[in-house]
């Protein structure tokens, strides 16, 4: 590809006649999705396929062939003649990091760049850069990938967790995964333990002692157990009323609502739900 790449742009640099042969490079590169463009040190654009036309939002309006890239233009606007004019302003400094990188012939990572249509809508692009010629690092090819759909997901995905760990957080209970062992071994505690343990999630999470199963009541522990099992065995959910010993020696009770989590053989693998503390002065109401 590299060396298909570097005769094409000499030549396209050179000439941008066209061809008739459709299986000429101008016309392989124009049926690629991806955007390859061919810049110099200073990031002025000295190729450009149609994919980078269509993600810019500056496309021709006449013969592609023998229009330089330069003076290409979409209604009255005019096409950016350096690709560092095309970036959202916030991608400059990154561009320039690229650029060093290039320029001292580094293979840098997959780089994220934004690209700035004439509407000032962006386009978010993975973009890679392979120097064209073995004597000097520029010009250089880059390849651009749309992933404006990808990043708006995570972005999303981003938002919702932010939404969800502030829920948590704000909540009066202890949100819980852990292992499915006697230990009830902690892989994700939420802050709400402070308050029903008097223990930080750091101190419970993965802790040899004292473990979650360690504070549940002696009395309680096995029958704790037991239905759980159960409810594993069965694929339900459970509901369990027990009581634990406070970090400050108290008895305190709690309920406790949970489910399994299963291999896709159905091997329970772990449980994960909410513990409440238990105002002890409801249930004295309750059974009056």
């Amino acid at each position: 590809m590299m060396r298909f790449l570097e005769q094409f742009a000499s030549a396209s640099i050179a000439s941008t006649a066209s061809t008739a042969s459709p299986f000429s490079a101008q016309a392989i590169l124009d049926s690629l999705s991806d955007a390859v463009v061919v810049v110099d040190a200073d990031s002025t654009l000295l190729y450009a396929s149609r994919g980078w036309q269509a993600l810019s939002g500056h496309e021709s309006s006449g013969s592609r062939e023998d229009t330089p890239i330069a003076s290409r233009t979409e209604g009255g606007g005019t096409a950016p003649r350096r690709l560092r004019e095309a970036l959202h302003p916030a991608d400059h400094a990154r561009w320039d990091v690229l650029a060093r990188h290039v320029s001292r012939r580094e293979r840098p990572d997959c780089w994220r760049l934004r690209i700035l249509g004439p509407d000032h809508h962006y386009r978010w692009c993975e973009v890679r850069s392979q120097s064209l010629s073995l004597a000097s690092p520029w010009p250089a090819t880059l390849t651009l990938h749309d992933i404006s759909e990808r990043v708006q997901q995570e972005q999303i995905d981003a938002a919702n967790l932010r939404s969800l760990t502030r829920l948590i957080k704000g909540l009066p209970a202890m949100v819980y995964r852990a292992r499915n062992n006697r230990h009830w071994s902690m892989e994700y505690i939420s802050d709400g333990c402070l308050a029903i343990t008097g223990l930080s999630p750091r101190d419970l999470l993965d802790h040899p002692s004292p473990t979650y199963g360690d504070m549940i009541h002696p009395e309680d522990a096995d029958r704790v157990w037991d239905q759980v099992q159960a409810a594993l065995q069965a694929h339900t959910p459970f509901t369990l009323a027990y009581r634990i010993r406070h970090r400050d020696g108290d008895v305190r009770r709690v309920q406790e609502k949970g489910h399994g989590i299963y291999s896709p053989d159905g091997t329970p693998l772990a449980v994960e739900g909410i513990i409440f503390a238990v105002d002890t002065s409801d249930m004295a109401g309750d059974s009056s």
